[in-house]
């Protein structure tokens, strides 16, 4: 039986100096039946000039670039809408994987016959190479304890998922992931799952911590953090009414 074929999402802009190491850190892989999409949002650092050299060396690697800059989920769901994996991943242009990350998630899947897995992840600092990382261990790990506290590096899902709850709120530049896993297990009722889920005691990816990253502008600016959060908030109460929106629909016609 041949193994299931797992679709690595990777939004990308203005990353050049981290990109080589994330998407290194993919095609080192122990599981190897993957497909790389790395989407470029109108970089302009050289971000796609340095993508595309890795299409040349790999043939799993696909590098596309969007006509205009229209934020991460948009980046996300370009790469969803075109891959061809039974599951789907997505991971910062920033961040990289542990060498089995694939592996742990799909194991995880399949033994316990679920829709969704998250994990942990570790820290990293801003310099830290991927041979580094792998060198040691003692890194800081962020543990995603809950489904309200999920790291979204460490998340795989059957691609079943986004064809029946939608994909990312495009209109969300930033917490358009903890919108989705509202939508997938209920705001605030753990009992109000709609997909079934596991979490992975250990961690699959490494976290780059550095002025530009998402997570600490939100530290720096806390009014900034509350105000994303408020328009989560809003896009989910009116998908739950509403149901998948018109930038979701694209996902079904394919």
């Amino acid at each position: 039986m041949k193994d299931p074929l797992i679709s690595v999402i990777v939004p990308l802009y203005n990353y050049r100096k981290y990109i080589g190491y994330c998407l290194n850190s993919i095609l080192n892989q122990t599981y190897k039946n993957f497909e790389l999409i790395v989407v470029d949002d109108c970089s302009i650092d050289n971000s796609y000039s340095v993508a595309k050299k890795f299409k040349k060396k790999d043939s799993r690697v696909k590098v596309i670039k969007t006509d205009k800059n229209s934020g991460y989920s948009k980046a996300k769901n370009d790469g969803i809408v075109i891959s061809k994996g039974d599951y789907i991943v997505t991971i910062d242009a920033d961040d990289m994987m542990t060498k089995n990350s694939l592996e742990i998630r799909l194991k995880a899947m399949l033994k316990h016959n679920v829709d969704f897995v998250y994990a942990n992840a570790y820290f990293v600092k801003n310099k830290i190479s991927l041979e580094e990382c792998y060198s040691t261990n003692k890194h800081r790990i962020n543990k995603s304890l809950d489904l309200y506290n999920i790291h979204a590096q460490s998340v795989t899902m059957k691609r079943e998922v986004h064809v029946k709850y939608g994909l990312y709120d495009e209109n969300l530049r930033s917490r358009s992931d903890r919108e989705m896993w509202w939508r997938l297990f209920g705001k605030n009722d753990k009992h109000d799952k709609k997909v079934s889920s596991y979490y992975i005691d250990k961690p699959v990816a490494y976290y780059r911590y550095h002025r530009y990253s998402m997570w600490r502008k939100r530290k720096r600016k806390p009014d900034l953090d509350k105000k994303v959060t408020e328009m989560s908030d809003r896009a989910y109460e009116i998908r739950k009414k509403e149901g998948i929106t018109k930038n979701n629909t694209r996902f079904l016609k394919k």
